[in-house]
């Protein structure tokens, strides 16, 4: 799998980040331990995870963390593998938790969670917006400090919000958002269908700022919920396709079924799969793009990691995404 350096960092990982919310939980610890391995031995590096994965499936809170804890620690990756965990999670009492004692409190729990004395990359798994963005950036800039974290970066907050941070870090001189995570895929969703309005999702004026400045990004929901997997061809009247009815809804546009039309094109000239061309697109942007993958078998993996080593040309992937080889029409 190709690697990706992301910017004023040191670190450098695998093109795809592994998405690990089942692990432990709806993933037994074996089968995960063996997916942990079987992302390692085809190059992977990258694990995206959180205080609360997955809290709502399973009475042992932070199991996930706890799992790639126990792996890290049974496998001596520390120092090979580069773990990014959230915290400033949503709960249960209170959905917005970004006070300093919050973000402490949740920074704590996932540094023994994960056996760790320090974290690789800690992301913010929310904003809040009464919160000012100062009072948040110094707490991060502390647990830099204090040799807690290493580098810190952002899940779901605004362009607005995001530019606040880094104009802070720049005329200080200390660390800013290295990175940021967004809910983006080669599909566009409904936006009508999504529950949760706190949700970022790539638009025109994100994809221009990633742009002006080379900030990275990590979509997660790359793959859209399997959409582009084979189960979601438009529905005939009266009849059903094999896919969730959910994933139907939230993608479910005459739009994105042409772009699949162009995926299956594509996919039947490169003799691929119409998953793998469609996280391939991603890539095909002038800054550091590092998809969160979701596998929950050993050939959902291994197809998802070809996607880690394709690269299309700019050209192709316009076409895809837009029915154009000259950009947005």
């Amino acid at each position: 799998m190709r690697l990706t350096a992301i910017p004023n960092t040191e670190l450098t990982v695998s093109s795809l980040c592994l998405g690990t919310s089942p692990l432990g939980s709806s993933i037994d610890e074996a089968a995960s331990f063996r997916l942990l391995d079987q992302f390692v031995e085809l190059g992977g590096t990258f694990l995206d995870t959180s205080r609360n994965y997955a809290d709502w499936a399973c009475e042992i809170k932070s199991v996930s963390e706890k799992t790639i804890g126990k792996w890290m620690k049974d496998r001596n990756a520390f120092g090979r593998i580069v773990v990014g965990t959230k915290g400033a999670c949503p709960s249960t009492e209170r959905f917005f938790r970004l006070s300093r004692a919050d973000i402490m409190d949740d920074l704590h729990s996932s540094l023994r969670n994960l056996q760790t004395d320090c974290i690789d990359l800690y992301w913010l798994h929310r904003d809040d917006l009464s919160v000012p963005a100062e009072d948040i950036w110094q707490v991060l800039v502390e647990a830099v400090e204090a040799g807690k974290i290493r580098y810190f970066a952002c899940s779901n907050w605004t362009v607005s919000r995001i530019v606040e941070v880094q104009q802070l870090a720049q005329a200080s001189g200390k660390p800013g958002f290295c990175a940021s995570q967004i809910m983006w895929s080669l599909a566009e969703p409904n936006r009508e269908q999504m529950a949760d309005s706190t949700i970022v999702v790539m638009d025109e004026e994100t994809e221009r700022y990633h742009r002006q400045t080379g900030l990275a990004l990590a979509p997660f929901s790359a793959q859209a919920g399997g959409f582009f997997g084979g189960r979601y061809d438009r529905p005939s009247p009266g009849t059903i396709n094999g896919g969730k009815p959910s994933v139907q809804a939230l993608y479910g546009s005459e739009a994105n079924y042409e772009r699949y039309d162009r995926v299956r094109e594509v996919a039947e000239q490169l003799g691929e799969t119409t998953g793998v061309v469609a996280l391939a697109c991603l890539y095909a942007r002038p800054f550091p793009v590092i998809p969160i993958v979701g596998p929950r078998t050993p050939e959902q993996l291994a197809d998802c990691c070809r996607a880690g080593e394709l690269r299309l040309d700019e050209q192709t992937a316009q076409y895809i995404e837009y029915g154009t080889k000259d950009g947005r029409p």
